[in-house]
């Protein structure tokens, strides 16, 4: 099966190399990856990966890997073709289990794990292979599955490398066979081009980083400096080497302004999604941007610069953290650093503004957002909205009580500053900075936000240069049940009478399919929902705005005379 010359070569070598990794402080673990050649015109491969990890110790029927096979918001899991495993007595009897933590619906769940039927000891060798095809995507979910782009496959680790049940730190061999692919393709990684090797540390690495194959292209070309970015040969459709080249600047803005001794390494992943094009994934040094229909290289701006806030920012304390301080200095940083203009950065900030304070759910608990958070694009929005209006009334209530001595940024720095030294970030250690600052009224706005309270911020809280207006603005509405996007296949259902959606011409039990992205759809009232409409037999396209009644919302605008350098 996958045991060809040079994969058997190599394992050879790697468990001569596992048995003097006995003689080192962490012990050895290897990966090889080796994609086969592409075809094009179905796009579909496959992918033989091998890992050999030293003394493991594992009784049977134990856990001895996982690995995450289904992708939300895509039609089924991904195939796993071939596994066997093997240990210092011979193969081992594998028994695939149902995934950890299984959610309720077809091919939900967590990761999928694997067990033997005999107990395992000493030097063990996993082979397995991967199909590689392009599932169909039912809804938006998180663009990290393995796919097929050009001659190329691209995934992230959770999605392509198992994981054994290993304790303790790791160090890690990262190897790239990409010989049937055919001349001129390379293997890169977030953590290089071709083969690395990786200090001590958590396993978990291999899951948290973006893996690609095939016939590639970069920004710079040269792949030198702390930032690159990558993809393949063809792709996209529009030239991706200038907003690399800003995104570059941007990296380098945002590494002195978080305070980094040394600019550290970062990449860019580029790949095609056909649902929710635009978005991201941030993860280890670096992150995968999507592309499709309607986005253009300055259409990518402001998610680059929300991912790349990730690389300092992110805690697993939640979302209403990692994403509301992302939108918060998505664009800040970059007009700070001269990379935009206030108007570009009022743009932003009133996209936001819009999306948030127009929206139906908006008062959704913080605890309800995960469990939905792939039910209704209006609920998925909210971290990254209403948390980016928390962190904005935060910022304006410490900058009043210090008398512009502190700001947000202070306690952001002071977050990184801990995580650098290995101190807990925690829920706790963020509200004991606000209760430093503010108080017990701290806390209080914390607790409102989770509570699903509006977080409004005050009308300088944007800076001296602009100010709140109140204007009367149409609310997202997709016109009928948002279960209907939630359907394989998609069909429409709850049409209400009097909207945008009926008006078009659409009709209860038509089945629809579409591209467009929903979340950035809401806060763009200029951009239409395009649908291919099937009904009775024939498939035609349709075309409306889905917006509702108009609410009252708050924006900004800038105040008369104020000049760039002022309001920055």
């Amino acid at each position: 099966m996958i045991g060809t010359r040079v994969a058997g070569a190599w394992i050879l070598a790697m468990l001569a190399g596992g048995c003097a990794a006995h003689a080192e402080q962490a012990p050895l673990m290897s990966v090889l990856i080796k994609p086969g050649k592409v075809d094009t015109a179905t796009a579909r491969g496959d992918v033989d990966v091998t890992l050999a990890f030293p003394a493991a110790s594992v009784a049977a029927g134990g856990p001895l890997l996982s690995m995450g096979m289904f992708t939300p918001g895509l039609a089924r899991p991904q195939q796993l073709l071939q596994l066997k495993v093997s240990d210092d007595a011979g193969e081992v009897p594998m028994r695939e289990g149902a995934p950890v933590n299984a959610s309720p619906g077809p091919a939900q769940g967590g990761p999928k794990q694997w067990t033997p039927e005999r107990p395992v000891q000493g030097q063990v060798v996993v082979q397995y292979r991967l199909l590689a095809e392009n599932i169909p995507a039912l809804s938006g979910g998180p663009p990290t599955a393995l796919r097929v782009d050009g001659d190329a496959i691209s995934a992230v680790g959770g999605s392509l490398i198992m994981t054994p049940a290993l304790q303790g730190d790791h160090r890690i061999d990262l190897r790239w066979d990409t010989t049937a692919m055919g001349p001129g393709t390379e293997g890169v990684s977030s953590y290089g081009d071709g083969d690395v090797s990786l200090p001590a540390g958590p396993l978990a690495r291999l899951s948290r980083a973006v893996y690609m194959a095939g016939t590639l292209e970069r920004e710079p070309a040269s792949g030198a400096g702390a930032f690159s970015a990558v993809w393949v040969k063809g792709q996209p459709p529009f030239d991706p080497r200038p907003a690399m080249q800003w995104t570059a600047r941007l990296h380098s803005a945002m590494s002195q302004f978080f305070h980094d001794e040394a600019e550290p390494p970062y990449r860019v992943f580029m790949r095609h999604n056909p649902m929710n094009a635009g978005g991201g994934a941030a993860l280890t040094h670096s992150f995968i941007i999507t592309y499709g229909t309607g986005v253009t290289g300055q259409s990518i701006q402001s998610i680059l610069g929300h991912e790349m806030t990730h690389t300092w920012t992110a805690a697993d304390i939640g979302k209403w953290y990692s994403e509301g301080n992302a939108v918060f200095y998505q664009a800040l940083i970059p007009w700070r650093a001269g990379l935009i203009t206030a108007d570009e950065y009022l743009t932003d900030l009133n996209e936001t503004a819009y999306r948030y304070f127009t929206n139906a759910l908006r008062d959704t608990p913080e605890d309800q957002v995960v469990p939905r958070f792939w039910e209704d694009t209006r609920i998925r929005v909210l971290p990254y909205d209403r948390g980016a209006m928390y962190f904005a009334v935060l910022n304006g209530k410490v900058v009043r009580v210090s008398g512009g001595k502190r700001s947000m940024d202070d306690l952001i720095r002071t977050m990184i500053q801990r995580e650098r030294e290995g101190q807990p970030i925690t829920e706790a250690v963020w509200l004991d900075l606000l209760r430093a600052e503010l108080g017990e009224e701290g806390p209080a706005v914390h607790a409102s936000m989770m509570a699903g309270g509006l977080m409004l911020p005050a009308s300088e809280d944007f800076g001296p240069c602009f100010r709140r207006v109140v204007q009367r603005m149409p609310q997202f509405d997709l016109g009928f049940d948002n279960a209907s996007f939630l359907s394989n296949p998609k069909v429409i259902q709850g049409l209400k009478p009097d909207s945008q959606a009926a008006r078009a011409g659409l009709r209860n039990g038509d089945q629809v399919s579409y591209a467009v992205a929903l979340d950035a759809l809401q806060g763009d009232l200029s951009r239409t929902l395009d649908l291919q409409v099937t009904r009775d037999g024939e498939t035609f396209p349709l075309s409306y705005r889905p917006r509702g009644a108009e609410v009252d919302a708050y924006q900004w605008e800038r105040v008369p005379h104020a000049t760039d350098p002022a309001c920055r």
